[in-house]
Parts: structure tokens; sequence; C-alpha cells
């Protein structure tokens, strides 16, 4: 019954396009077909592949469907006219790498992608799932980037392509562009956020990095996409990671037997449901630089983790500040948790620094008398 369903739908679509779209043959366009085989043979494509235009889409763009055994691909826009041979032979391998990427591992990335992509698409799904999508997705068009590139062994070509799908020029230069994706990625920071169509930028400088050295490339794209991490632009590997983070935060918060009072065991069950105490966390430098590798709003969001604890006990709140103090210093969160409790407690610069001496002397009063069994 599937395979019957599934041969339905794939008539369907053969109909739709024939439909919607002018079919290509090799007699009349030998060009395209000439360079699709070279594609083809440097790839390990052996699918046959039949080519179209689109009559009603006027965007510059091609796309790629895989039906059982063959394959369709079509053109929209002007693209044909934009593009030389080199540029040609880069999208075709482009896109065919979308066919190699789908058929290998006996389709578990297409089975991923799908699954993915279902899940973003429900209404009811929360944002980290849409941004695991989108992140997918740039990954997938930059390992077809890289297929393009192993094609043409020349990363200009698909520099060039990318730009002028993009823009709908017709003179682009590689060179140009790759110092303006430099120039934006120094003034951002920040990492991937695109809404719609992957960052050309991003893909552009990626594909220049894998050119000057590969066994470098992986750990430097993962950083230009991901960038600090951004509690507003989680995804699920991101919002776990942010998810140990906290766990390791309030660890060391809650290390001194002396912090763990009722009311802070019961404000951590809100937080992970099960208290477990971490006598052996440390704040070494792995854990800082989690800390640092973050943006602002992350930041901001630790330092409200730490004050939550500091004034959950009344009965000890004050040497509870002088603790996350001295946390917040070691952790170089220090002004994050000077500007939210300013603003929480309505202080004055100079009430602060009285704060801050008077629970100086608090924790210190308990760290010197050795009152660990205080409470």
């Amino acid at each position: 019954a599937n395979e019957k369903i599934i041969s339905q739908q794939n008539e369907a679509y053969k109909t739709d396009i024939l439909k919607n779209s002018y079919r290509i043959n090799k007699e009349d366009e030998p060009k395209i077909y000439e360079l699709l085989e070279k594609a083809k043979h440097k790839l390990g494509v052996i699918l046959p592949i039949t080519v179209y235009q689109s009559q009603y889409v006027e965007s510059n763009n091609a796309s790629i469907v895989l039906l059982e055994n063959e394959a369709h691909l079509v053109f929209s826009g002007s693209i044909l006219k934009l593009l030389n041979d080199d540029e040609l032979l880069a999208l075709l391998s482009h896109e065919l790498s979308h066919v190699l990427l789908y058929t290998c591992d006996n389709g578990e990335f297409e089975i991923v992608n799908r699954i993915i992509n279902a899940i973003a698409n429900d209404g009811e799904s929360e944002l980290y799932y849409h941004e695991t999508a989108r992140i997918f997705q740039l990954y997938t068009e930059l390992y077809c980037d890289l297929g393009a590139y192993k094609v043409c062994e020349n990363i200009n070509p698909v520099i060039t392509t990318l730009v002028k799908v993009n823009t709908g020029l017709d003179k682009v230069s590689a060179e140009s562009y790759l110092e303006q994706a430099k120039e934006i990625l120094e003034r951002i920071d920040s990492g991937s956020e695109g809404i719609t169509h992957p960052e050309i930028y991003i893909r552009a400088r990626s594909l220049e990095l894998y050119a000057e050295n590969q066994d470098e490339f992986f750990p430097k794209i993962e950083r230009i996409i991901s960038g600090k991490i951004d509690i507003q632009l989680l995804n699920i590997f991101s919002k776990k990671d942010l998810h140990q983070t906290t766990k390791e935060l309030i660890d060391l918060i809650l290390k001194p037997k002396w912090t763990q009072s009722d009311h802070a065991i019961v404000l951590y069950k809100h937080y992970f449901t099960v208290y477990e105490r971490k006598t052996d966390i440390l704040i070494d430098d792995a854990f800082k630089n989690k800390i640092n590798d973050s943006k602002e709003t992350t930041k901001d969001y630790f330092a409200y983790v730490l004050i939550d604890f500091a004034l959950c006990d009344t009965e000890i709140k004050e040497p509870f500040l002088g603790h996350i103090l001295d946390l917040a210093e070691q952790l170089n969160l220090a002004e994050n948790v000077k500007t939210i409790l300013k603003k929480e407690l309505k202080l004055t610069d100079k009430a602060f620094k009285e704060l801050s001496q008077k629970c100086a002397s608090a924790i210190n009063e308990i760290l010197e008398s050795d009152q660990e069994k205080t409470y």
C-alpha cells in the first residue's frame, strides 16, 4: 500500500513539473548535460537526471528533487543567463551534492531532515526546534558548496555563483566578496542568525577556510556558525549545553555546606527537580570559557541565577550575597551582577558599595571561623 501511495505521489509530481516548467532536452542544450555528466562523474552520482526551466517562478534559484531512481533539476528565473560555464558547473555540482547527501548512509540524512523540519513546522513546537532546522539547512548548504568545490577544484566560481544567484548581478568578483565576508564576520561576531536562506557570507568564508586548511576547517566553521551562546537563539544542542552549564553553576553556588539551607534546596529543585550535591565541582579554565563564551543576554541570565540563590533565604542573605559576588568576580560576571542587583534592589552606587562591603565581611566571618557546619 505504501509503495502504491509513493508511486502515485511521484507521478503527480512529474505531471505537475511538466505542466509548470519547460523540459530542457540534451539535444537542445548539450552544454548543460555535458557539464552535468562531468559533475556526476566527479561526485559519483549515477542517477538519470532531467533538467527543467520553471515557467512561473521569477526568483533566481535551482532545486533538485529525488524520486526513487531518478532526479529532476529545476532552474528558475534568469539563472542560466547569469552564469558562465564554470559557474554553471558549480551550481550543478551543488545540486547534485544534495542527491549525494540524501542517498548516502541509507538515506539517514534525508530522514533526519524530514524529522527536523516536520517538528519545526509544527505550530506548537518551541523556537529552538525552528533554530535547529535552520542550522541543519545551513550545514546542508555548506556540504553542497564543498561538493561544488570538489568538482570545480576552485572556490572562485562557487562563490561567484552564490553571489550571482542571490543578487542577480552578471559580474561579480569572488575576491571582493571574500573581503566583504571577512568584514561582516569581524563586525558582528555573533554566529549565524539568518531568517530565510542561509547567509552566503558565512558560506563564502567557510569555503575559503576549507581551501586554506582542511584539518582546521570544522572547529573554525562551527565557531563562525554558532558564535557565542545566545539564550535567545538556542537550538537543541546549545540548549543542552546551557542546561549543563546552569547545572554546574548552581553546583558551584551550593558547594559550601552553609549555603545548603532548606530555601536553597527548594529553589534548586525548581531548576532540576532532584537535588544532587556535587563536591568536586571547580572553577577551572574550561568552565570560565563556557561563561565567557556567551553573549551579554546569556551572561545576564547567569547573573540572575546567582542572584536568585543569594536572595532566596533572608537568614543568610548577606553572606550569600558575598559568596555570589565572589563567584561573579571569578567568572567575569561582576558587572552583570552589579547592574542587576542595583536594578532589582533599587540601589545607588554608594548603597551598592556599602552592601558589598557588608556582605564581604559576612562571608569572611564564616570562612575565618570555619562555620561550614553552622547551616
